[in-house]
């Protein structure tokens, strides 16, 4: 029986290069200034689609033999989205935190607006209770923490569906 290689190894490389790869990709939106609501912003999950395909192609082709099963691939997208989650969780604090320091003044600012359009009778101490529990989840950290959830679940959906389209199964050994 062959032995199956692990992922995790070669994923690390593969979510770094696609961790960099989404990264360049925000600092564009940020220099371009494009807005938080922008379609354009979708183009980073087409980014990481490829990306998670590529790194499980690579996987499948320079690691397992040519060959792998769902759960190999599967496991090499995960691992590889993992990764690209955590530097880009690491980089959200960063940008939230030094580059872009009126981030969360924005948010606030249009979670008000928002919270203002939908009913407009909340008092001005509703509103300020509201505000506080926003500001509580739009630190610096925990937007590195829910840019890092988020990514994660999005890569591990995403790796989901890929690993039907690139797995390719030896069928010598049965």
């Amino acid at each position: 029986m062959e032995e199956k290689k692990s992922a995790f190894g070669p994923s690390v490389m593969s979510g770094i290069y696609l961790g960099i790869a989404l990264i360049v990709f925000s600092l564009i939106t940020f220099l371009l200034d494009v807005d938080m609501e922008s379609p354009i912003k979708y183009i980073s999950y087409v980014i990481l689609a490829i990306g998670l395909y590529w790194a499980i192609i690579t996987f499948r082709d320079k690691h397992s033999g040519g060959f792998i099963d769902y759960k190999g691939a599967f496991g090499a997208g995960f691992y590889t989205g993992l990764f690209a989650s955590f530097l880009l969780g690491i980089f959200t604090y960063i940008y939230v935190q030094y580059i872009d320091t009126g981030l969360v003044q924005e948010i606030l600012i249009k979670a008000e607006e928002g919270m203002l359009e939908s009913n407009p009778n909340m008092s001005d101490e509703q509103i300020d209770q509201a505000l506080s529990m926003t500001e509580m989840f739009t630190s610096p950290i925990m937007m590195g923490v829910w840019g890092f959830v988020g990514n994660l679940i999005v890569s591990t959906i995403l790796s989901l569906i890929i690993a039907i389209f690139a797995k390719r199964e030896n069928k010598e050994i049965a």
